[in-house]
């Protein structure tokens, strides 16, 4: 994470205090002109109190922003649009609440020109891509082509070393020590002596791809955040905080689900079977019936396109992902998380532990009902996509934190919207 920062820290910065001020001035003023006809929203104490409101709003509302884009994959249009909406929706509710005198015009222009406000600032500060010296294995793997082909990143060939002692560069990627020879050691040491970063490929990959390959692993990993107290408090108090707000819209819905389901095929409502956890102990895991009652008579399978296994209606929960809403008592009882691994049957860990290095690792942490690689990959169909997977899980237990929980929800939130993503 602090290598993400590390990275991310000029950008932030850039975003100074003159286009941070400039921002509460641009949203209040017009906004006050398209509501009220003139720019004196300050003389009257209502008109004051929200646009104090919708001020906290748009300071909110970047300090988010700037939160999240640390991630990789991060769409940064979209990521303004679902915070600054959000933050909108929480001060409808507070205006509401506190029956506070609001103007439409005035909420609505200060919602846009917020969103417009914070994108445009983005824009003009990401216009430098950022560069990097290589210095690559003999051999040429997969890994590095994938760097290579990183848009952000302007890549420096480091056959002659003297011509790049002045230049400004970023920091230097390596792939392997013993490959470096003298001059390459020596311009190592002098750029570092300058308080130039020298990065490992697995750490550049990780900030950009968003996974861990399971090739470059390193012990580091073992003393990631995964074990502090405090995320994982704060993770816990967040699970139940949710389960207990959305219970009541869950439990109509579900019954509307039933129903359902039991016109639509034979068999029970609830799906229930074994699963891994976190730490390897078993749980029953909840969900709405999306198969045939026979599906599996043959043994557990991977889930396919057009999968002939799923009912009419199993078809749509899951597109819709409502098949998951069960699950909402797992996470009451301490099993899940709202968001995590998916958790994975135990037949297919036993197979997976044998053919893929790590795999257990994935149970550092609960299983969720969403996660990194859920978002970014779906469903695996077999061994590589398995495998691939198994990067964007460990990317997810090494960083995890409240912030990245947050970008995973509202990608999750999208996908369902768009009905993409899930099979």
């Amino acid at each position: 994470m602090k290598l993400l920062k590390a990275l991310f820290d000029d950008r932030i910065r850039a975003f100074n205090k003159i286009w941070y001020i400039a921002g509460i001035l641009v949203i209040l003023f017009i906004s006050s002109y398209i509501a009220w006809g003139n720019l004196e929203f300050w003389h009257e104490k209502d008109k004051f109190i929200l646009s104090l409101l919708v001020t906290i709003c748009y300071i909110i509302s970047i300090q988010l922003f700037y939160k999240l884009i640390i991630f990789p994959k991060t769409y940064y249009f979209g990521t303004i649009f679902m915070v600054v909406t959000f933050l909108y929706l929480l001060l409808t509710l507070v205006i509401a609440i506190g029956r506070l005198y609001y103007s439409r015009f005035f909420l609505i222009s200060s919602y846009l020109f917020n969103i417009l406000w914070i994108y445009l600032g983005y824009i003009l500060k990401r216009k430098r891509k950022l560069k990097f010296i290589l210095f690559s294995s003999s051999s040429y793997n997969e890994t590095l082509s994938s760097l290579l082909s990183t848009d952000n990143i302007e890549w420096i060939k480091a056959k002659n070393l003297l011509d790049n002692y002045n230049l400004h560069i970023d920091g230097i990627v390596i792939h392997s020590l013993e490959d470096l020879n003298q001059e390459q050691s020596q311009y190592v040491i002098k750029q570092t002596l300058k308080g130039i970063p020298v990065y490992h490929v697995s750490d550049i990959y990780e900030i950009f791809h968003g996974k861990l390959p399971i090739k470059y692993f390193y012990e580091e990993f073992l003393g990631s955040s995964y074990r502090s107290p405090y995320t994982m408090f704060l993770k816990r108090l967040f699970d139940l905080t949710l389960s207990f707000v959305l219970l009541p819209f869950v439990a109509l819905l579900s019954i509307v689900i039933s129903i359902i389901i039991k016109i639509d095929s034979k068999g029970p409502i609830f799906f229930k079977q074994d699963r891994v956890g976190q730490g390897g102990r078993i749980f029953k895991l909840i969900k709405f019936r999306t198969m045939y009652i026979d599906a599996e008579s043959n043994g557990p399978q991977f889930a396919v396109k057009n999968d002939p296994r799923i009912t009419r209606v199993g078809r749509i929960l899951r597109k819709l992902h409502l098949d998951e809403l069960p699950q909402i008592w797992n996470i009451i009882k301490g099993e899940m998380s709202f968001v995590g691994p998916r958790p994975e049957q135990a037949k297919f860990v036993e197979e997976f532990e044998k053919k893929i290095p790590f795999y257990n690792l994935r149970h550092l942490v609960k299983p969720g009902i969403t996660g990194w690689a859920q978002i970014h990959q779906g469903y695996a169909a077999g061994l590589e996509e398995t495998i691939e997977k198994l990067e964007y899980d460990l990317y997810y237990i090494k960083n995890m934190s409240i912030w990245l929980d947050l970008i995973i929800i509202l990608k999750t939130i999208s996908i369902i919207l768009t009905r993409r993503g899930a099979r």
